[in-house]
């Protein structure tokens, strides 16, 4: 009993941690004001997805059951193959991450192998492109909508977008338009207000291209609207190309 006991309250402290990090850095800073005129995009037209590419995420960790740790989606790299995509903020990955369950309504698979070396958790910073995990998925493992990545790597300003969330897929798409965007990241004015809790790594697609351009990253309140902040498609593609690390999460061991 006192070891049954033992288990569940460190199940609730990795749950605790897991809910905490997984939430979006909420700060009465973000950026605000009128949106941008629409753009001109270059960019060919098309379709946006057909199924519902936000996937929910579940981290397993030694001696618990898995537990909601966010929102993730899986692309396709350039040269050939798939990455699952999640932020680093919504993991202990200094805990015993054993696997990341990545699910939608019934189907869900289950990842244990990095995709080259994840990097960090955001803190105060303005720069969205250092916080992200991304998971080496097999074809055969693939499931939901496979996003092609936008050749653009990221939005432009007063570009319309449509946020899948991976927690929260209940409620439907978010629909938006990118207020600022360059290479270390974007962030987009929600049409309404509404909770983001659990949506950091959903991802974010470009009406026009029907593309992914991002990956929710951050969220704050202003003026009745949820602003997001995200991670631009180019620099997690890059970061997918330039992997030579594929590590075994029971592996891995962050530096000092």
């Amino acid at each position: 009993m006192f070891r049954g006991t033992s288990v569940a309250l460190v199940a609730l402290v990795i749950l605790g941690v897991a809910g905490y990090r997984s939430l979006p850095r909420v700060f009465p800073g973000v950026p605000y004001g009128p949106t941008p005129r629409p753009p001109t995009i270059t960019a060919l037209r098309g379709n946006l997805p057909t199924g519902w590419p936000g996937l929910a995420t579940r981290a397993t960790y030694a001696g618990s059951e898995p537990v909601p740790s966010g929102s993730g989606f899986i692309f396709r790299l350039p040269a050939g193959g798939a990455v699952a995509a999640a932020a680093a903020h919504s993991f202990d990955l200094s805990g015993e991450l054993l696997s990341v369950e990545f699910s939608h309504e019934e189907e869900s698979i289950e990842l244990d192998m990095l995709h080259g070396v994840p990097g960090e958790p955001r803190t105060l910073s303005m720069n969205l492109s250092n916080d992200y995990v991304l998971f080496s998925v097999q074809e055969k493992e693939s499931l939901g909508e496979v996003l092609e990545p936008d050749e653009r790597g990221f939005p432009q300003p007063g570009e319309r977008i449509v946020l899948y969330p991976g927690f929260g897929a209940e409620h439907g798409e978010r629909w938006g338009t990118i207020l600022e965007s360059d290479r270390k990241g974007a962030w987009a004015i929600m049409d309404e207000a509404f909770e983001p809790g659990m949506m950091s790594g959903s991802p974010v697609v470009s009406f026009h291209t029907g593309r992914v351009v991002g990956m929710a990253l951050a969220a704050g309140l202003r003026e009745g609207h949820t602003v997001i902040g995200i991670h631009p498609i180019g620099s997690l593609v890059e970061k997918g190309l330039e992997a030579v690390d594929f590590i075994p999460l029971s592996d891995y061991s962050p530096k000092e």
